[in-house]
């Protein structure tokens, strides 16, 4: 059997199969009890005529004659297709009446014998009667044989069989409707579970409810287990993401400070060229660490979206555009808010929201300006309509080859290796858009420069 099979239909396979061959086997049995009741009981008629012909016999001046000219049992036929032959003579073979060329009996037996023959192109059933009979006071044997075509038998067990036959199939309709019915109602809690898990977000890992039948109770427990297993192994993850935290960026802000404090003291120093690329590195590093655990905890496998919440996004543009402004003017570029209309609230992590904007803006500082350093407008638009909430961050600087835009988003990696980075930025973004069920595009702008836009669906 085929292991892809749904438990429908191997129930039905099951429950359909042995009913099946119950049927068959019904109807092979019913075909024999049936022809042997109706040969016996028309063998009984048979052997009734030939017994009424007996007593038709008599004796006229020492001759043998019967008392009527022609015989015929009507009772013997089925819708007049019935055929009657009869003969009676003496056992010596002097001809008395009938049909002279029926053939005789297998034996000779003073009891009736019934037996099969052909006579005239018709399948005939015979019975043979032998009784004794005074002629004149002289005894003799007199040998009666009446034979009815079979037609008859053949046509009412044919009747019988269409009649078993059609309520056979309607009991069967019948029997599978009851089998689907039963099977719906028995898999119903089956299919509720299976109904839950599919319309779970692939982030929620509470356990389902077990109250269920017992025979899907191990399963739904086996489940449960393995959402209690997956949802330690996440705070594993995320507990694990708060240590490297603290073990990686507290050494590194102290290199930072030493750093800078060395600096002030060898302003002179031979070794000041080597302070300021340490100065370099370890800034980096600090960059790098803060985006490695930003991309950790945005992976959409470890975002519970039961706990999102109704957020403002403007607001949230408007705190990343605060937070980023001073390092944007710091390097010589421009940052505008582009705001014309009124936005609808969306469903999201206020927290990550924040992130994915933060990524954009600096991500366009950093890159905008290929091998030079970018000193032109980052524009945050917000538009929307009636089912979207449209987030644009646009440049107007050289823009990205092409054939490179696809993997913008792909870990580590870097289409501008002039500027610093870490090649985690857009990874970020789409895991946060991922997140929130939420469309990133990202393309070069007609007029120059680049744009990403991130849809989300808004809620009224």
């Amino acid at each position: 059997m085929n292991k892809r099979w749904s438990i429908r239909s191997r129930l039905l396979l099951w429950i359909g199969l042995p009913f099946t061959l119950l049927a068959i086997l019904a109807l092979v049995s019913s075909y024999l009890l049936l022809s042997r009741q109706i040969n016996e009981t028309f063998d009984d008629m048979l052997l009734n005529a030939a017994q009424r012909l007996e007593r038709r016999i008599y004796t006229a001046d020492g001759v043998l004659r019967i008392n009527m000219h022609y015989f015929s049992v009507s009772t013997l036929g089925s819708r007049g297709e019935g055929k009657i032959f009869y003969r009676i003579r003496e056992a010596d073979g002097a001809m008395i009446a009938g049909f002279s060329g029926l053939t005789d009996p297998p034996k000779a037996s003073h009891e009736p014998t019934f037996y099969d023959v052909d006579y005239a192109g018709n399948e005939l059933r015979a019975v043979a009667l032998t009784f004794p009979f005074s002629r004149g006071g002289e005894p003799v044997n007199i040998e009666v044989v009446v034979a009815e075509s079979k037609e008859a038998r053949h046509t009412l067990t044919k009747d019988f069989m269409v009649t078993l036959t059609g309520l056979m199939v309607v009991t069967g309709l019948l029997a599978i409707s009851i089998a689907l019915l039963a099977i719906h109602f028995g898999l119903a809690p089956l299919s509720a579970a299976s109904q839950a898990l599919r319309q779970r977000s692939p982030n929620d890992l509470h356990a389902l409810d077990d109250a269920a039948p017992k025979e899907i109770l191990p399963l739904i427990q086996s489940i449960n287990h393995l959402m209690k297993r997956m949802r330690r192994s996440i705070e594993s993850t995320q507990q694990l993401n708060a240590d490297v935290s603290h073990q990686l960026r507290t050494p590194i802000s102290e290199i930072r400070a030493l750093t800078e404090i060395s600096l002030k003291d060898t302003t002179t120093s031979p070794v000041h060229a080597n302070l300021r690329e340490i100065q370099r590195i370890a800034e980096h590093a600090s960059h790098t660490v803060k985006q490695l655990l930003k991309y950790a905890k945005t992976r959409s496998e470890l975002v519970d979206t039961s706990h999102l919440e109704k957020v403002n996004l403007v607001a949230i543009c408007q705190d990343a555009c605060a937070q980023t402004a001073p390092n944007i003017y710091k390097q010589g570029q421009e940052l505008a808010f582009d705001l014309q209309q009124t936005i609808p609230n969306i469903v999201g992590d206020p927290i990550t929201l924040r992130w994915l904007v933060t990524n954009l803006i600096e991500n366009a500082s950093l890159h905008a300006g290929g091998r030079t350093t970018y000193t032109g407008v980052i524009t945050v638009a917000l538009t929307a309509n009636e089912r979207q909430v449209i987030l644009i961050v646009s440049d107007e600087g050289t823009g990205v080859d092409e054939a490179q835009i696809s993997k913008l988003t792909e870990r580590f990696f870097r289409h501008n290796n002039h500027s610093s980075g870490s090649g985690l930025g857009l990874a970020i973004v789409e895991q946060i858009t991922t997140a929130h069920s939420a469309q990133l595009r990202l393309a070069n702008r007609p007029q120059g420069g680049f744009e990403v836009s991130v849809i989300f669906p808004s809620i009224i």
